[in-house]
Formats: structure tokens, sequence, C-alpha cells
């Protein structure tokens, strides 16, 4: 036939994709936080929960944020100005290529999604610590639900506001929350590190 047929989606793929993403992050978490992790001396290896945590928030944030972008028209400019970034060039060379090409924003925002999702793999593990870490278990359950309000409230404003946000506004205030908790995530290091300096230094 002349005309071309409309593709579909495939859901399928984009969700093995994802879970894959989430596997693995989660492989990742437990490898650079193994306790089993020693160096010659018997130091420990192992990289904090609330470094991890840190790094893991701030790449979703990156990750978020560039999906944000990449829904919006100005995405072209948006990877020219990526790929010229000193630290990113090298990275993200690749995507120089993609401007021109059909599909390119497509790419971009598969590949932050994904990332995203790796950090999802992440997350679940990271903050169970934390949460048992810092928690005790009579007050957890309580302490969780009171999170939950600002959470649950959050999402049912942007369901409602949903027609005036738009797909990229939607984005734009999961990119917000992870900046914000990402800052909080670097308070907590910075606690944990002077407490530990503290002791050490008695």
């Amino acid at each position: 036939e002349g005309s071309t047929a409309a593709i579909g989606t495939p859901y399928g793929k984009v969700f093995s994709c994802f879970m894959a993403c989430c596997l693995l992050g989660s492989t990742v978490f437990g490898q650079l936080t193994s306790s089993t992790k020693v160096d010659k001396e018997g130091k420990s290896k192992a990289v904090s929960t609330e470094s991890f945590a840190v790094g893991m928030l701030s790449i979703a944030a990156l990750a978020m944020g560039t999906a944000t972008l990449s829904v919006g028209s100005s995405a072209p400019k948006i990877i020219s100005a990526l790929t010229s970034l000193p630290g990113l060039s090298t990275i993200l060379a690749p995507l120089a290529g993609l401007k021109s090409k059909p599909g390119a924003i497509l790419s971009v925002l598969m590949l932050s999604l994904f990332l995203f999702e790796s950090c999802v793999g992440m997350y679940f593990p990271t903050i169970g610590t934390l949460r048992s870490k810092y928690f005790p278990d009579s007050h957890r359950s309580v302490v969780m639900n009171l999170f939950g309000i600002p959470l649950n409230a959050m999402v049912v404003t942007v369901f409602l506001s949903i027609e005036k946000l738009g797909v990229q506004g939607a984005l734009g205030v999961s990119t917000t929350a992870l900046a914000v908790a990402t800052l909080c995530g670097f308070k907590l290091r910075g606690l944990v590190n002077g407490e530990k300096e503290a002791s050490e230094s008695k």
C-alpha cells in the first residue's frame, strides 16, 4: 500500500526494559554497599547508604530533568547544550548526532526514563535501609503514614491540574521534588559525617 501503517507503541517491550533497569539498580546498590567489600588492611570499601542515597537522588533528578526538557519545544537546543559541556561531551557524544535524526528526542527521553527507572531500583533498598536505621519499629508506621499525606496531596494536585500543567509541567513537579530530596540527602550525609568525625576525634 502507498500509505505507511501506523506503528503501535510496544508497551510490553517498554515495560520489560523498565523492569530490567529496576533490577539493575537494585544490583548496583547491593554491589556498592555490600559490607563484605574490604581492602587489604581490612577496612570496609562499601559506600555508606547516606552517600549512596545522595548519588542516587542526584542522578534521578538529572534524569527526570532531562526527560522534562525533552518533551518541550526547545529540546534540540538542550541536546546541543548538554553535548557541549566539558564534563559531559565525551559521555553524551552519541547524542550530538541524534539532533538531526528522526526520533532523536524520543531516544533521549527513553534513555532518561531508563536511567530514572534504574534509580527507582536503587531507591527501594536504599530507603528501606535508612528507614530501619533511623526510625524505631514502634514509630515507623506512624512516621511513614505522616509522610504519605503530603506525597498523596502532591499527586492529587498534579492530577487535578494536569490540563494546565501538561506533561512537561507534571514532570517538572517530579524534578523539583527530586531536587528537594537531593538537598535533604546532602543534609543527612553532612550530619552523619559530622557525628562520625566527632566520635573519631574523641
